[in-house]
């Protein structure tokens, strides 16, 4: 598990940028909690993959519906406190859903160039991805299948994703 450490820590400016980044430019019927966290994943993985490091800096792990950041709920607290975000859960069938409204763009500067293509790939690629089709491809995928519930998913199994491999 030595990988996942290679990673130093959050960077808090990416991860709140990202998140508004996909807020802005991925924000539709099908972005709520779940789809928000699937775009980190893939932002995190591809970026680790490609260039041997995370975008935000989190490790994620092992859920359900596939892999979560672990530090997800506390950044987007900060975020709604601070008045850059608003979150709104709406009741559906027997949970609620999630949207998400921004009360700022993302500031992209923040990012090396490498990464803004990145973004904008994802964005490009998964924005009418329904959340069950995001979730479904993310259980095929090394990363996912080779960690175990509720443990740290692997940096190392990065490789596999196959989106936007030159």
């Amino acid at each position: 598990m030595s990988n996942n450490n290679k990673n130093m820590g959050i960077n808090k400016s990416k991860y709140k940028n990202a998140i508004l980044y996909f807020i802005k430019y991925c924000n539709n019927k099908y972005l709520g909690a779940t789809k928000l966290n699937k775009l980190l994943y893939y932002l995190d993985f591809i970026n680790y993959r490609d260039r041997g490091n995370s975008v935000t800096g989190d490790f994620y792990i092992h859920n359900h519906y596939g892999p979560t950041p672990n530090e997800i709920n506390s950044v987007m607290s900060e975020m709604v406190e601070s008045g850059e975000i608003e979150v709104k859960k709406d009741p559906f069938e027997d949970s609620y859903s999630t949207s998400f409204a921004s009360k700022k763009g993302p500031d992209e500067s923040v990012f090396s160039d490498e990464e803004k293509d990145l973004l904008k790939s994802i964005c490009g690629e998964f924005v009418d991805w329904s959340t069950d089709k995001i979730v479904e491809q993310t259980h095929l995928e090394s990363p996912w299948f080779y960690s175990k519930p509720f443990e740290k998913v692997d940096y190392k199994y990065s490789s596999d994703i196959e989106f936007f491999n030159d």
